[in-house]
Formats: C-alpha cells, structure tokens, sequence
C-alpha cells in the first residue's frame, strides 16, 4: 500500500509514497470518509513528498473532489493542506474545484509550514 494513516486528536495525517496512483487516493480517502472519527476532524495533512510517481488522470480528479464536497456537507470546518515538490496543473484543478467547498484547501511544498497552517 503506498499510503499510511495517522489518526491524530484533531486530524488525520496521511503520507504517500512511492508510485500513487488516483485510486489509490480515493481509497484513502474512502477510508478516511467512512472513519466514525471523521465527524471530529479539523484537518486533513496530507504528504506527498516521497512520491516518486503520482498517476492521477482528470477522472480521478472529478471523483476525489465530489467525494470531498460530499464529505463537507458531514463536516463542513476541515482544513486540508496538501504537501509536495512539485505543483501541477490537476492539483490546481482540484483546489478550484474546492473553492465552492466549505474547506480550506492549499499547497506546501514544506512540511513544517503545512503543520503551522493546520495549526498543529
């Protein structure tokens, strides 16, 4: 599994690594959404910066981002900060798609300021 999970009092870190690919993603986040403690969360960390392959198509996208507004409407106060090297065009596309969320969604290419967003 290229992803682990850390449930944390406020939150739910998790860490990407090696080839990724889109449904790997969505099952994360599948596991995350359906997670009783998700109701409780204030944010998301999620890090890709030991990736060393990310395999996300447009599709992949579309879904990750619907099933993220769906989860807004459970819990509407989750911030999500999204940790990698290198910026790319279907990241911005799902960052827009998020601006009609109530979530806060942004980039870092650091982890120790992706932590201070959250207010770790």
């Amino acid at each position: 599994m290229p992803y682990t999970l850390k449930w944390e009092p406020q939150g739910v870190y998790w860490e990407y690594s090696g080839e990724v690919s889109g449904k790997e993603i969505i099952e994360a986040s599948t596991a995350i959404y359906g997670d009783p403690r998700f109701d409780e969360l204030k944010y998301k960390l999620v890090n890709f910066l030991n990736i060393t392959n990310l395999d996300v198509q447009k599709i992949d996208i579309d879904i990750i981002a619907s099933q993220h507004k769906a989860a807004a409407l459970s819990n509407p106060r989750i911030k999500t900060a999204i940790v990698i090297s290198k910026p790319s065009a279907l990241l911005d596309a799902f960052i827009d798609r998020m601006l009609h969320s109530s979530w806060e969604v942004k980039a870092f290419d650091s982890l120790a300021e992706a932590q201070t967003w959250v207010a770790l």
